[in-house]
């Protein structure tokens, strides 16, 4: 009986063994560099956002498309004034530029 409780011990502590050196290799691998990661996440995002802009703007043509002649003069007339009103200001208010994180 205690010869089976050391092979029992034996084999609890190969297959242990063999578990500690599958993780050890699975380390070997080399890590992306942050800057490439970096990299390939801003031009992700960018094409993610032109894709966005695109489709927004045919939705935008769209919808100006199916409005009355009235309506789509005044959308103008109102486009216009908004754009000098906002001419000399900041795209986003004091506390979103406060607390945005800075590129580095």
């Amino acid at each position: 009986m205690s010869q089976r409780k050391n092979s029992f011990h034996i084999l609890i502590i190969f297959f242990s063994a063999m578990l500690i050196s599958i993780g050890a290799s699975a380390q070997k691998e080399k890590p992306v560099k942050t800057k490439k990661q970096y990299k390939e996440f801003k031009k992700l995002q960018d094409d993610r956002k032109e894709a966005g802009d695109a489709a927004m703007e045919k939705k935008r043509e769209k919808h100006e498309k199916i409005q009355t002649k009235k309506t789509r003069k005044r959308m103008k007339k109102n486009k216009r004034r908004m754009k000098r009103l906002k001419k000399d200001k900041h795209e986003k208010n004091f506390f979103q530029r406060l607390f945005v994180k800075k590129p580095r």
